[in-house]
């Protein structure tokens, strides 16, 4: 593997389906347009596998492409990394996530992250009951819209877990080019 940041083929996979679900298959195509060469190709013809690794300049073209393509912001790339956990924790995951806390959950999340990007970890700084803090750091080659998935799917992770009324803050990082997001969440 090349010191170029790589995404897992299963995060590409998701974000597509999860775009179909909330938008339908129509903006899926159009999507498909806007992508680079290499990209679309590897999406069109399931060349993309679950567990193969890919250049992050690929899974920002993704979400990039599905920007223009919806006209929208990213509001969507929120709604999909949303849509991307509560499809990543269905079934018996789903159970076995209400039996714990939200943040003992989110504190999991951690560990999952390293599944998906070659870079980066993630770090609970101060974890109670209705409260996290957490930071996110040597994620090289991010950009706003990883960012913005990455809090999505936090935010619905904690709701799996039984948190409620969820409020999220970023303290530093999160944009584009930025290595680090440091996010706190509130919930009743």
């Amino acid at each position: 593997m090349t010191d170029e940041p790589k995404v897992k083929g299963v995060a590409f996979r998701s974000v597509y389906v999860s775009l179909g679900k909330l938008r339908g298959e129509p903006l899926q195509k159009l999507s498909l347009d806007e992508m680079c060469e290499p990209l679309r190709a590897g999406m069109r013809y399931g060349s993309i596998v679950s567990t193969g690794w890919y250049p992050i300049a690929w899974y920002k073209d993704l979400f990039q492409a599905i920007r223009r393509a919806s006209g929208e912001g990213k509001e969507l790339i929120h709604q999909i990394g949303r849509q991307c956990t509560r499809d990543d924790m269905s079934g018996i995951y789903k159970v076995i996530a209400a039996l714990i806390s939200p943040s003992t959950l989110f504190s999991l999340g951690q560990r999952v992250f390293a599944n998906y990007y070659s870079v980066g970890r993630v770090q609970v700084l101060e974890s109670r009951r209705g409260f996290t803090h957490a930071r996110w750091s040597g994620c090289s080659g991010f950009d706003e819209n990883m960012w913005t998935e990455v809090i999505g799917s936090c935010e619905q992770l904690l709701e799996i877990g039984g948190a409620s009324h969820v409020r999220q803050r970023i303290i530093a990082g999160g944009g584009d080019d930025d290595d680090h997001l440091e996010l706190t969440a509130h919930w009743s």
